[in-house]
């Protein structure tokens, strides 16, 4: 890996710096590489043309990344900024009732409703990664939705002790 580095990482990072800025190519210059590792089984021995494509991919990816933020961040904007706008607070509750809320609910039921609205899949990706069918997703959503909101007004009556029923799924954004 150390040789396959050092023959063509400075020709890949050329070719990202002529697509995007500094810091962008030198992180995909690095992702290009980890996936190389990874996949060294694969990587031919004229390594050059599958280094740059892999490195044309993953440039892509980041961009239709950051363009999905980009847009993400306009329209919760556009939200925050419409007269008579209630906060999220006031609508559902604060972020520890909503956590203990979800840490009511099944395993089954939190993956529901984190691949529809964290995740924002549609019901046909979110069934894939489910391996159920889009019409089994949506019932299992539609029941998940409806036992959150059973377990957001309890929640919003008992008192939520932090640091209870930590999952490591939760604990990761607790924190953000």
């Amino acid at each position: 890996m150390e040789a396959l580095y050092t023959a063509h990482a400075d020709r890949v990072l050329g070719y990202l710096l002529h697509r995007t800025d500094r810091d962008t190519a030198q992180d995909i210059l690095s992702e290009t590489f980890v996936l190389a590792w990874h996949k060294s089984d694969s990587v031919p021995d004229d390594a050059l043309p599958w280094l740059l494509a892999s490195a044309r991919r993953l440039l892509a990816n980041r961009v239709r990344s950051d363009q999905r933020y980009r847009a993400a961040t306009a329209r919760m904007a556009t939200l925050a900024d419409r007269p008579g706008t209630i906060e999220i607070g006031d609508a559902i509750g604060t972020r520890s009732e909503v956590f203990a809320a979800l840490l009511a609910l099944s395993e089954p039921d939190r993956e529901a409703l984190l691949l529809s609205a964290w995740y924002d899949l549609t019901a046909r990706q979110a069934a894939v990664v489910m391996g159920c069918t889009a019409t089994a997703f949506a019932v299992r959503l539609h029941r998940a939705r409806k036992r959150f909101k059973a377990a957001l007004t309890d929640a919003d009556q008992t008192p939520a002790v932090p640091g209870t029923h930590r999952h490591p799924h939760f604990a990761q954004r607790e924190s953000a």
